[in-house]
């Protein structure tokens, strides 16, 4: 069945729908269990089936399960039962089905407002940066998690495009929240690069957040709110020109994937920003030259699995000279503030991930996610950089 996440329809608040279709996908997980150890779901899940039958899960149960789902989306990616299966098992949108239609009927609590506040950070900048590194208790953020450092000032009101007299594309740039409050490393790296090789670079102040952090606390209000601005911002980018990218798989996904689910529309396309650049080279558009002959330690996103582009800043960066060895450690174990929050499971979830990058001898980690490199950083004591970043410094070598 279409799962829904649009608060208006009127099946999203359905309990005895969403309890059928609980049962229906938790009788094939049951049997499969390909998923045992990806979080703490899934353990959670068969000790139910184990114990009262699939048959006998209730809403309640599906409910105590989507508090532990932290919207990675590996089980979709590798389940054998996606669509065009005859089963149509996505577990992973079920999740947020239950978590949302659960949580949109109780009212936001303090904590879960400061936890998806990231639209709001431009009012009154100086006092939240000051007080946001003591803001740990009253976020709900564990002591032994950590938290990315807060610049002085939002990217989108310092950052400055290349200017490109005669651009061979022009892209809006959803900038994302990460890049705008805490990574404007990741930002003037695409726009240095973008630009370098002829493409206009558009920054939208207008965007809001993707909406990822209302999906994380169960604000499905706030989630169609900033869903409808921002689909309703690339339509008309788009019928301007513009090609749509974003540095952040999570953010892409939000955008691309989860938008369709909870307005009823069609998918605008929005882009990896390597994926893009990979696009333009193989049409012959621009040509990425630079050096770059050292080792890389590479971890993939789960949510860029999930995107089905492949590993693009991979591919481009080898072709520069770096000898790349592709992380299959699994996840993280941080997806936004679920982690932060929960941060001995998803320090677990990601303690192999961790080991990894803590014993690797690579002159270079990188990734696109800087959450995960959050884990990376923690375990290493070294910065993963984005493949922008690293393509740049290839580009300034070649």
């Amino acid at each position: 069945m279409k799962l829904v996440l649009n608060p208006e329809d009127k099946s999203f608040f359905d309990t005895s729908l969403i309890t059928s279709e609980f049962v229906r996908q938790a009788s094939i997980c049951h049997g499969c269990r390909l998923c045992f150890n990806y979080c703490y779901a899934f353990p959670k899940l068969f000790k139910l089936t184990d114990s009262k039958g699939p048959k006998n899960l209730t809403y309640e149960d599906a409910v105590d399960i989507a508090s532990d789902c932290f919207h990675c989306k590996m089980c979709y990616t590798n389940c054998p039962y996606t669509p065009p299966h005859e089963f149509e098992m996505d577990f992973a949108d079920l999740m947020e089905w239950v978590w949302l239609s659960y949580k949109g009927r109780k009212p936001l609590t303090l904590r879960e407002f400061l936890n998806e506040m990231l639209d709001y950070t431009k009012i009154g900048r100086g006092f939240i940066v000051k007080m946001y590194p003591h803001s740990r208790r009253l976020m709900g953020i564990s002591d032994d998690a950590p938290m990315p450092e807060m610049k002085k000032e939002l990217f989108t009101f310092i950052a400055k495009p290349v200017k490109v007299e005669k651009p061979i594309k022009k892209v809006a740039l959803f900038h994302t929240c990460l890049v705008d409050n805490f990574n404007h490393e990741v930002g003037e790296a695409l726009l240095e690069v973008y630009g370098n090789l002829g493409i206009e670079v558009k920054i939208v102040k207008e965007f809001k957040c993707c909406g990822a952090p209302m999906l994380d606390v169960g604000d499905v209000k706030r989630l169609k709110e900033n869903a409808e601005h921002n689909y309703a911002l690339m339509q008309k980018l788009v019928s301007e020109g513009y090609d749509i990218v974003s540095p952040i798989p999570t953010c892409t996904l939000m955008l691309s994937k989860e938008y369709p689910l909870i307005l009823g529309k069609d998918e605008i396309k929005v882009y990896d920003s390597l994926e893009y650049l990979l696009k333009l080279e193989r049409e012959g558009k621009i040509q990425i030259k630079g050096k770059f002959p050292k080792s890389v330690f590479y971890h993939p996103p789960c949510h860029l699995k999930y995107l089905k582009v492949g590993y693009s800043g991979v591919n481009l960066v080898r072709r520069m000279g770096a000898k790349i060895e592709i992380s299959d450690k699994g996840c993280s174990g941080i997806d936004g503030g679920w982690g932060l929050r929960n941060y001995e499971k998803a320090k677990n979830v990601g303690s192999k991930m961790m080991t990894a990058f803590k014993e690797s001898k690579a002159e270079v980690f990188m990734t696109e996610c800087p959450l995960a490199g959050l884990q990376i950083t923690k375990a290493s004591g070294r910065r993963p950089l984005h493949p922008l970043e690293v393509i740049r410094e290839a580009m300034k070598n070649g």
